[in-house]
């Protein structure tokens, strides 16, 4: 039976940790449980905000296992299995994840073959993935690391004449190829999600089924109302989608991202979260604690606006 890959709203989950670097295992229920009141769509487990390339793979798997059990089948769950040694233990990857319930397995595009391989070469590759797993529901992610390879009009064409690919994490920030991939999905159901905030009302005017990106970690309820409201409440659309380009350079700070994201979190929304990130040099210092109270403030008083005009509809 085909999963159902939603439109709408897919936060890039993070994962809470310790100060000693181990996973917080109630604050990833906690953090999960926060998404879904948000009212996303669905999931997108262990990427790469998730900081899955810093894990080993038993963490990965049991992060998606913990995020599929509190999900509980309320909103669908796709998993990564990026970073993994080689074919066969990304192939093991998939069949644990998908085992778990997650709705779909993610692989990176980048992770197949090396930089600088043709388009030839990652079929063939990703043909003995494709024997291999049988019809498992599989998506992609052109995931900018280690390197960025994104889904070519060669790459296009084969990945919709397969049923098994259900879903897309699209990140050429550009509207054009957006719209050729989104057009491609339609024959086979593939379903392209945006990694862009900053275009993203236009990009659903092209066809593109939702949104995946760092902002659904920080606001996803105004993304969700982007989304619902474009079609009978244009004016509200066009303010949100003014607020996500003003706003971006709120989680696009890379020094501090995802550490930032989960200072705002628990600053914002209460969430019992640390803010400690695995990655080189992602801190949350001073600075960040400054300009966190002051956007919690703005993000609230702009929330509250869109309250009101949504309330008028």
């Amino acid at each position: 039976m085909r999963k159902n890959i939603s439109d709408g709203v897919w936060p890039v989950m993070l994962t809470p940790f310790e100060e000693t670097g181990r996973i917080d295992w109630r604050g990833l229920e906690l953090l999960t449980e926060w998404y879904i009141s948000q009212g996303v769509h669905g999931l997108f487990s262990a990427c790469l905000s998730s900081e899955s390339l810093h894990l080993c793979c038993a963490d990965k798997l049991e992060m998606v296992r913990r995020v599929v059990e509190v999900a509980d089948k309320r909103v669908p769950v796709v998993a990564g299995v990026m970073g993994a040694a080689d074919c066969s233990e990304r192939i093991r990857m998939v069949r644990q994840v998908i085992s778990f319930g997650a709705d779909a397995a993610v692989m990176t595009l980048c992770d197949l073959v090396p930089e600088g391989a043709g388009d030839e070469l990652w079929i063939e590759e990703m043909e003995q993935h494709l024997k291999e797993l049988a019809g498992a529901p599989l998506g992609l992610y052109e995931c900018p690391k280690p390197y960025h390879r994104r889904l070519t009009p060669l790459l296009t064409e084969y990945v919709t004449d397969r049923s098994e690919f259900l879903f897309l994490k699209e990140t050429s920030g550009d509207l054009t190829e957006m719209e050729r991939k989104s057009r491609a999905g339609k024959k086979s159901g593939l379903k392209i999600f945006t990694a862009s905030a900053v275009t993203l009302r236009e990009a659903l005017d092209r066809g593109i089924n939702g949104f995946s990106g760092l902002q659904a970690n920080v606001w996803p309820s105004l993304l969700v109302k982007l989304f619902e409201c474009r079609r009978e409440n244009p004016e509200l659309a066009d303010r949100l989608q003014q607020f996500f380009i003003d706003y971006n350079w709120a989680v696009g700070l890379q020094h501090a991202y995802p550490a930032g994201a989960k200072l705002y979190l628990k600053k914002a929304h209460g969430l019992n979260i640390g803010s400690f990130s695995l990655l080189n040099g992602a801190s949350a210092g001073e600075k960040e604690e400054r300009w966190t109270d002051e956007l919690v403030q703005t993000v609230r008083r702009f929330a509250e606006k869109t309250d009101d005009a949504l309330a008028t509809v």
